[in-house]
């Protein structure tokens, strides 16, 4: 197949006065010919079959496609030149080519949303529709200044808290994070990557936040440490977290 799963993710809850399902789907994009992840500039080829209402979100080499409403969304097989770089993208430009309503860019990717685009599209004339899009970018036009623009900064944060984690810890104890992170620009060399996470073992669950200091330019994770919050969760008590 073209593309790889990464996952399917469906929930469908029904309360009082009644709500919409909600499904993501994510897949790892199609890759075009010449990809080659050190060009500063590129291009991806967007289609997706929405019918109703759907968000779609564009980070790195990924997309993830959620139906809000009405049937299932989902790609058709999108690709790009290269995977959008994870910092020090600009000149982010939508050109939509097929579909019978517009492609709303909600989100330009920038620090602020951990270099995500997002786009929302509403098809509510019953039936669904194929749609297709091209968006480009650039990086940081000084090469010699750029952050390296493919470094994933945010995940090699949490795989040096999740080393650390399970260093200390006994081998059922595993952790997880929270989407949203937090950036403090500290220097053009570094910044501060924060966010939250949940650790659990066979005794308890422990809400925690963790926090790392990042160099930009030298794609290394300079420092990470994790602390704990509040009590302890559910459980027999018996956790043995550090």
């Amino acid at each position: 197949m073209r593309h790889q799963r990464f996952s399917i993710i469906a929930c469908a809850f029904l309360f009082a006065g009644g709500c919409f399902a909600q499904m993501d789907n994510q897949l790892r994009l199609g890759r075009r010919p010449g990809w080659d992840p050190r060009v500063r500039e590129g291009r991806c080829e967007m289609r997706v079959w929405v019918d109703h209402h759907a968000e779609l979100r564009l980070r790195g080499e990924g997309i993830s496609v959620r139906t809000l409403e009405g049937g299932r969304s989902y790609d058709e097989g999108s690709s790009c030149s290269h995977p959008l770089p994870y910092n020090s993208i600009r000149d982010f430009q939508l050109r939509q080519t097929a579909g019978r309503n517009p492609v709303n860019m909600v989100q330009q990717p920038s620090r602020m949303n951990n270099f995500t685009a997002v786009f929302a599209i509403n098809d509510e004339q019953g039936g669904g529709d194929h749609y297709a899009f091209e968006v480009t970018w650039m990086a940081e036009g000084n090469i010699q200044q750029a952050p390296a623009p493919f470094f994933d900064d945010v995940r090699a944060c949490q795989e040096s808290v999740r080393q650390r984690f399970l260093s200390r810890n006994r081998r059922d104890a595993y952790l997880d994070f929270e989407g949203q992170v937090e950036r403090l620009g500290e220097s053009p060399e570094r910044e501060t990557i924060r966010g939250r996470g949940n650790a659990r073992d066979r005794g308890a669950s422990r809400d925690l936040a963790y926090s790392c200091v990042v160099g930009t330019r030298t794609g290394q994770v300079q420092s990470s440490s994790y602390e704990y919050s509040g009590d302890v969760g559910r459980g027999n008590g018996r956790s043995q977290l550090r």
